[in-house]
């Protein structure tokens, strides 16, 4: 290789924080410094060297993995670049599952990016990266490597990595400011620009979230979100339909609300035509559909505004702020995950937020009236397989067609041992014969947990955290007024009639003991609409 062939420098990462060391070894390649840097390539870099930052997962943000918004990040390197003298072009790559070829697509990204005026090739770029698994990517492409951070002698970390500031940060808290790892290695630059935006806080906001415990920003990362969506969008109109007459003009906020779709109807509405609406949604996923949605002109002329985050943690709205706050299919998760003292703070933090005389609606699923009577259930057995255990390892595609497979009593068996499991909170049941019919005998909210969530086998180990029946209606009616709400009229528990003909009635017959007779029982009520006021 002749003397000068490098004219990029590669640096592929999520870059969420800058280090002084990053500083150093960017001005020593710069001015060629083989000592000061180890990269024994210096002699082939060009006087005109240009330093090209790939902004990895640069359409994730507020996630653990990724809490710094790829905007942030970018507006982050061109501000450490600018104020450092370094020549620098900053591509954002939108983040995809790991693929044995992620190097080539981040080199092809920034060329089309580019369009076609930076062209990395192993000729003409050095690649900067002290992640071994990243290493070993661009080298097999043919690129050479300067280590960085790493050295490449013994492999072994040889100075403060970005991540290690977003790791120290996460340990001090609040405290992060004086932190003498964070003082000492972060780029006063960068520092500056994190106090500027508040970043740090934010970093620490997302890792300390009691709900939020997955990479992507969701409760779960067992959930399949094309169905969630589907179904969400689906029904949506029928229950915005129920409540709609119930929402009061001005500022109205949807917590958990997908991918905007409630907004979207509630958005049609005449009487609300001069509304706001916000809509606050901590799963990365569904928050993206709902922002390209509102970019694609789905909600009109309106004034629509997105939130990514856990509105417990950071919310952007005051108290007494807003007229209208609605939940829908929300409460029964944070029930779920963080139990009832949790869901009563939530509750009290929706009635702070709301001006005198506004009004919380929140629909979602509800345990059956006399929850914790016993029925006896006679399952149907002849809708699919009856293997003679219903234990196995499966997973993926195999596993979701195994339970297809099995019949409704065959399902209910796995259910009865994977519902909670984790939790230590499984449900309890017994057989009995009569007549020569075999029942289970159970909690009359079990079965109702089990027959709503029976079908969901797309995202089955997920659902299977989740309790529906926790609650009466009546009980969600005593919380709503131990926090100061007056519930209106217009509450009530509803039954979803094609629930009940296409999932319920197929699967169970439902009765009680009475007497030694067997009753049938009606189908019970499937979800719960609440209007809450908060008195002006």
């Amino acid at each position: 290789m002749s003397k000068s062939d490098y004219k990029y420098a590669l640096i592929p990462g999520r870059h969420q924080a800058l280090t002084v060391f990053q500083q150093s070894y960017l001005r020593g390649l710069l001015q060629k410094d083989r000592e000061g840097t180890g990269f024994s390539g210096c002699e082939s870099l060009s006087d005109d060297l240009q330093i090209i930052w790939a902004v990895t997962s640069a359409n994730h943000g507020g996630t653990q993995r990724n809490p710094l918004s790829g905007e942030r990040r970018i507006g982050m390197i061109e501000k450490f670049a600018a104020k450092n003298d370094i020549p620098s072009q900053v591509y954002p790559i939108t983040n995809m599952k790991p693929k044995e070829n992620f190097a080539a697509y981040v080199i092809e990204d920034i060329r089309i990016q580019s369009r076609g005026s930076t062209t990395l090739t192993p000729q003409n770029c050095v690649v900067i990266c002290s992640t071994p698994s990243v290493i070993a990517m661009y080298e097999k492409l043919g690129y050479e490597i300067a280590y960085a951070e790493l050295d490449q002698k013994s492999m072994t970390q040889r100075d403060v990595l970005p991540w290690d500031v977003v790791t120290e940060i996460i340990k001090a808290g609040k405290g992060w400011r004086d932190s003498r790892l964070v003082r000492e290695s972060i780029e006063p630059t960068c520092f500056e620009y994190f106090e500027t935006y508040g970043l740090g806080d934010e970093i620490v906001e997302i890792f300390s979230d009691p709900l939020i415990d997955s990479d992507d920003g969701d409760i779960t990362d067992t959930r399949d979100y094309t169905t969630y969506r589907q179904a969400f969008e689906d029904n949506a109109w029928r229950k915005v339909n129920d409540f709609a007459d119930f929402v009061k003009p001005g500022r109205i906020l949807d917590v958990g609300c997908a991918t905007g779709q409630t907004l979207k109807l509630l958005s049609e509405h005449p009487a609300l035509f001069e509304s706001d609406f916000y809509g606050v949604e901590a799963a990365r996923p569904l928050f993206q559909i709902a922002e390209q949605r509102k970019n694609s002109g789905d909600f009109g002329n309106q004034n629509v505004y997105f939130y990514q985050r856990n509105i417990m943690r950071n919310t952007p709205f005051g108290d007494n702020t807003l007229d209208t706050i609605i939940t829908m299919a929300l409460t029964h998760e944070i029930y779920s995950y963080l139990g009832k003292d949790e869901l009563e703070r939530f509750v009290r933090r929706m009635y702070d937020m709301l001006a005198p005389g506004g009004v919380y609606i929140n629909y979602d699923v509800v345990g059956p009236v006399s929850k914790d009577d016993i029925v006896h259930v006679r399952f149907t057995s002849s809708d699919g397989k009856n293997p003679d255990s219903v234990e196995n390892d499966l997973d993926g595609k195999a596993f979701h067609d195994w339970l297809e497979s099995l019949s409704t009593e065959a399902r209910f068996l796995r259910f009865a041992s994977d519902f909670r499991a984790d939790e230590d909170d499984r449900i309890t049941y017994h057989k009995q014969v009569i007549d020569d019919e075999r029942y289970y005998v159970m909690r009359r909210a079990d079965l109702c947990d089990f027959l709503a969530k029976k079908d969901y086998i797309d995202s089955w180990s997920s659902e299977m955290h989740e309790v529906f029946c926790f609650f009466e209606h009546d009980d969600w009616r005593r919380l709503l007024e131990k926090v100061g709400f007056t519930v209106d009229t217009g509450s009530r528990s509803i039954q979803n009639p094609w629930l009940i003909e296409n999932r319920f009635a197929p699967a169970a017959e439902v009765f009680t003991l009475r007497d030694g007779a067997l009753i049938s029982e009606p189908h019970p009520v499937t979800n719960t609409l609440l209007v809450a006021r908060k008195d002006a």
